[in-house]
């Protein structure tokens, strides 16, 4: 990927930490506000649940919410990431694309030879010189 992609996915990872750590506190500060009702009402007699049930269902409520912010936080996150790749493959082909042109230009003008590499992934592998191939015999 290339240094521009990288420090984007790097920015991506750093804002999706800071939302997902972000949902987790409020998430924490909205479960102890709720408490603070509640408690008063129940040593007042005028809440008639159960203290761990009620606290069970309260927390599983808010938990449900905060869990919707942390799970759509990562799809955006995966989203974006599939998106730097897909410029990244296209970047690269566009490469490839213009350095076969600039390759077969040099093709025309007589510039280039194909040999044979067995080394190669591919099995004839072309060199272009800055000067045309003069072919010596060999002794």
């Amino acid at each position: 990927m290339n240094k521009t992609l990288t420090r984007l996915e790097a920015l991506k990872d750093l804002v999706q930490d800071a939302i997902d750590q972000g949902a987790t506190t409020v998430e924490q500060i909205h479960k102890r506000i709720v408490d603070l009702p509640l408690s008063v009402l129940e040593k007042n007699g005028l809440l008639d649940v159960d203290s761990d049930k009620r606290d069970e269902m309260w927390n599983k409520s808010i938990g449900h919410v905060y869990e919707a912010i942390r799970r759509v936080n990562q799809e955006i996150g995966d989203l974006a990431s599939q998106a730097f790749e897909a410029v990244d493959d296209q970047l690269i082909i566009q490469q490839n694309i213009r350095e076969a042109a600039e390759l077969e230009e040099l093709e025309r003008a007589g510039r280039a030879k194909v040999i044979e590499s067995s080394t190669a992934v591919e099995p004839q592998v072309r060199v272009a010189d800055a000067a045309p191939v003069e072919q010596k015999p060999v002794a």
